[in-house]
């Protein structure tokens, strides 16, 4: 996909998309592909969600995230976040709010007070899965991330999921810090100064983060949208390859609009 050297914005509004260091960044290709039909599409370095390439070794962080918009010249970019992408997009939104022209959080948690954690047995699997080898720890967590159905019938999308994945190095140690980054995020008290249009989308049956975290980050956050997945999972654009329409649908939606003012925002930001 794009990095900020080569992005075209006389073309085609630019979207960031940022993932986990995990499966998800080989999930999320799939919305990708939908996002590159009518966008630029940059990707954070280490979050490999697209063309799975970059520092695999590290964490995304929000300064990685506003560098690559930086490089391309980018004033503003819709922003979307996927499982611990979203932390990163939240942060985006809430520190930079100029920068943002809409943003979509997917399977994600404000964390703090708001975090609603899921159950014991899940957060067993997530506690020893960097002791299990790269393989089989991304086979393993399979049945938590992905719906029943997409388990029972369409294994073969899991398959490639997990090969997209395999396809770059993956250091266990990332997924280390990005676990102590999700542990210790909390949006809460500061959603209120998310000034972009925001898009929340979460599958009902998530077993990482319970649908009850996507409902309070869009309870929380002004005008938010929230959109609910009643056959997706944590891992929601392989259960549900529709999500990834109704997402491409909200930005072209956002593009029509005129972008907002970057001084306008920056006083938003400190209500």
């Amino acid at each position: 996909m794009k990095t900020g050297a080569d992005i075209d914005l006389r073309r085609r509004p630019p979207v960031l998309l940022v993932t986990g260091v995990g499966l998800t960044a080989g999930v999320a290709m799939r919305t990708t592909d939908k996002l590159a039909e009518h966008f630029e599409v940059l990707t954070a370095p280490a979050s490999t969600s697209a063309g799975l390439t970059g520092d695999v070794a590290a964490v995304p962080t929000p300064d990685q995230a506003l560098a690559l918009l930086d490089g391309g010249g980018v004033e503003q970019a819709h922003v979307i976040g996927l499982s611990f992408g979203g932390v990163i997009a939240q942060e985006l939104a809430i520190l930079h709010p100029q920068r943002v022209r809409s943003l979509v959080l997917c399977s994600s948690s404000a964390g703090g007070k708001l975090y609603v954690p899921p159950a014991s047995a899940t957060r067993h699997f997530i506690r020893r899965l960097d002791r299990l080898p790269i393989e089989e720890g991304l086979w393993a967590a399979v049945p938590y991330l992905y719906s029943p159905a997409t388990v029972r019938r369409n294994a073969p999308l899991i398959g490639q999921d997990i090969a997209r994945r395999l396809a770059a190095p993956l250091d266990p140690r990332s997924y280390n810090r990005q676990r102590a980054a999700a542990r210790s995020h909390d949006a809460g008290p500061r959603l209120g100064a998310i000034a972009a249009p925001t898009l929340v989308v979460h599958g009902e049956q998530d077993r990482i983060l319970p649908l009850e975290n996507g409902r309070l980050l869009a309870d929380h956050i002004a005008g938010a949208r929230l959109l609910t997945l009643a056959t997706g999972g944590h891992a929601f654009p392989t259960d549900v390859p529709g999500a990834s329409r109704e997402l491409v649908s909200f930005l072209l939606a956002q593009s029509r609009r005129r972008p907002r003012r970057a001084a306008r925002n920056a006083r938003g930001a400190r209500a």
